[in-house]
């Protein structure tokens, strides 16, 4: 019998949701096994409506791990997130005869559900206008800066939290099988306050000095001081400290909030289940965003034992249909930190572009899937990077329709059923690529600058397009991360080095015959001090180049790339003189591990995918049909907008 079959997992649990013994995973690559309890890489089905009926349709199909929102605030579109009435209705006033109906009506529609709850920690309606409290309390969804530090929310609401979490454990403990806490914006922890005074944040910036051993800076810094930038891009480590120092404080305040919840909840719950979050888009925020929203406070949330697993959507920049989507996070650091991920596949389809709140569309549908078509191969894609990325996902039928019609029904059956064959197969990485991204460069950016789009958001589109699969870690990880795997090393944002980060890089990097990619201005901030010549001191190469340079070392190479966002076949040409394994030798987009390649295109054709090594048989297993024996390279042929799943048996 061949390794592959001899590694499928037999005697699955019903549904989608299979148990290890007393273990969660949510990740499916063997080198990480995961710290928490529960289901093994669920598929499941999150809906804000109360829509029994498809809730009971994705049931029959196998999907029976379903997340819901019993919420207390309005959604971004000046809608009610949930059609039942709030739990949290007044101080110390909590109707759980609220939460226990809406999990009444899952059971009734589907008995083998298991739960994920989502749990609204913002600031309900009443909160900032009780008895005239607006004086000094404000909306969390909108302004979670300001309130962020509020004593008197963190003790209502962890309240609030806790007897939530007492009800649930002692009546549904048998059924949730994992908590996510939101809260901010679209609850997914964004700050949309751009750094603006309020009594608690003043008093909880200058306690963070303090504690820094900084002297006390008694205001908050204005806007002209915390916007300003004394070198062009970048911000002087002196000049501009007070800057820098207060963007630092605003992405540790929002860490800090998160993990005071995460905390209270695990003092219930005693990681029975796993708790996750919403956070770290640091690949999606991008200019006016990253700098000031809170999310630079990811490596924080990262590293703490209070929370399981991070969640995002699939990302906005690159989801029609075509493009090569991707992930808002850092997910290799998510799966080195031997964290949970959530896939959420809220793409907009054809049918959900019928959908509309207050009179108009959901926002997203221009970039939705036009047709039956498109929306089946698209939601393939989504499958399939979530599949080969080792990662869990869920199919958001956000305010309903988005999964209407037959034929996408029939598709969904379908990959129910290969998630529940492959999914618990213990596949690796087969990256030769690694990307380090630095949150503490970010810091000395100007926030609005366009370079901040180019840098990683869009940067992504050449990545996917390049041919090769891809790691995409945070800095921090560099220390403890096995370089071994790869021979090209990418830094798009290594603004900021110090002697320590040059040592590391030393020990680290520069060995082994590795290409390191820098992009922009490595190094113009050096040692404290804005220095132009820290990038020839750093690469090996002079400032002010206009084209790629190339310089190589006894041990390793360096590339200089003074433009951001390389392209496709720019990356791939410098993968392929770094050695780098080229799967697809055009600007397409594949996904691949050690025992999947994916491929995903909008247009009819016909493209080559060439493997590293012969396999003995390949499968398309979106058709069912062989490729073929001892095959090293697969033919794509598509008619239109269409994604191939092949399974490669060694």
């Amino acid at each position: 019998m061949r390794r592959i079959t001899q590694l499928l997992i037999t005697g699955l649990a019903a549904g989608l949701t299979v148990f290890v013994g007393s273990r969660m995973t949510f990740s499916g690559y063997a080198e990480e096994p995961a710290p928490c309890p529960a289901p093994v890489r669920f598929m499941g089905y999150h809906s804000y409506l109360r829509d029994l009926t498809t809730l009971k349709e994705f049931g029959a199909l196998g999907i029976d791990v379903v997340t819901f929102f019993p919420a207390n605030t309005l959604s971004s579109v000046g809608v009610p997130y949930s059609p039942y009435p709030p739990i949290w209705i007044g101080p110390g006033m909590h109707r759980l005869d609220c939460v226990d109906q809406q999990i009444h009506d899952i059971l009734e529609a589907n008995p083998r559900a298991k739960i994920i709850l989502e749990i609204d920690l913002n600031t309900p309606v009443w909160w900032p206008r009780w008895l005239g409290a607006a004086a000094d309390r404000d909306d969390s969804f909108t302004k979670l800066g300001k309130v962020a530090a509020h004593p008197g929310w963190r003790q209502d609401t962890r309240e609030y939290l806790q007897t939530l979490l007492k009800h649930l454990e002692a009546n549904y403990s048998e059924r949730i099988i994992a908590y996510v806490l939101v809260g901010g914006m679209t609850l997914e922890w964004q700050d949309m306050a751009r750094g603006e005074e309020s009594a608690v944040r003043r008093k909880a910036w200058r306690d963070w000095m303090i504690a820094q051993g900084l002297p006390d800076p008694v205001d908050i810094p204005p806007a002209s001081v915390r916007e300003h930038v004394t070198h062009g891009l970048f911000r002087d480590p002196v000049a501009d400290r007070q800057s820098i120092l207060y963007w630092k404080f605003n992405a540790d305040l929002i860490a800090d909030t998160i993990l005071f919840y995460a905390k209270a909840a695990q003092e219930v719950i005693r990681h029975r289940v796993p708790v996750g979050v919403y956070y770290g888009y640091w690949l999606e925020h991008a200019a006016g965003r990253l700098l000031y929203e809170g999310h630079l406070g990811f490596e924080k949330v990262l590293n703490s034992p209070d929370v399981d697993f991070f969640l995002a959507p699939g990302s906005y920049f690159d989801r029609q249909i075509g493009g090569a989507s991707g992930f808002m996070v850092c997910l290799a650091s998510i799966r080195h930190h031997r964290k949970g991920f959530v896939h959420e596949i809220d793409h907009r389809t054809h049918t959900a572009k019928s959908v509309t709140l207050l009179g108009r569309p959901v926002p997203g549908h221009e970039s939705g899937f036009p047709d039956e078509q498109s929306t089946i191969a698209g939601l393939r894609r989504e499958f399939a990077l979530g599949l080969i990325n080792g990662t869990a996902l869920w199919w958001f039928d956000m305010f309903g329709h988005w999964y209407d019609g037959a034929a996408v029904r029939q598709a969904l059956a379908e990959m129910a059923s290969l998630w529940q064959r492959f999914s618990p197969i213990q596949t690796r990485s087969v990256s030769e690529v690694a990307v380090f991204v630095d949150s503490e460069s970010f810091y000395y950016l100007d926030g609005h600058a366009s370079i901040y789009n180019d840098l990683l958001s869009r940067q992504r589109f050449g990545l996917a397009r390049m041919g090769a699969p891809y790691d995409i870690y945070v800095f921090s990880d560099l220390a403890t991360v096995d370089l071994s795997q790869y021979k090209m090393v990418i830094f798009p944002n290594l603004f900021v080095v110090d002697d320590e980060k040059i040592n590391l890089l030393s020990e680290k990097v520069f060995k082994d015959h590795r290409t390191v990619v820098w992009i922009h201005s490595p190094g113009i901030i050096w040692n404290g001090r804005c220095d132009p010549d820290g990038v020839e001191k750093l690469t090996g190469l002079p400032v002010g180049a206009q084209e790629i340079t190339v310089k190589d070392f006894s041990t390793w190479r360096s590339v200089l790339a003074p433009k951001s966002n390389l392209s496709g076949a720019t990356l791939r040409e410098i993968a392929q003189k770094a050695g780098v394994h080229i799967y697809c030798e055009e600007d397409q987009v594949c996904y691949v591990n050690s025992h999947f390649i994916a491929f995903h295109t909008a247009r009819p054709g016909e493209w080559q995918l060439r493997l590293r090594e012969p396999c003995s048989r390949v499968m398309e297993l979106f058709s069912g049909q062989e490729v073929g024996h001892n095959v090293q390279q697969i033919t794509c042929r598509a008619d239109g907008p269409n994604t191939f799943l092949y399974l490669l048996e060694k």
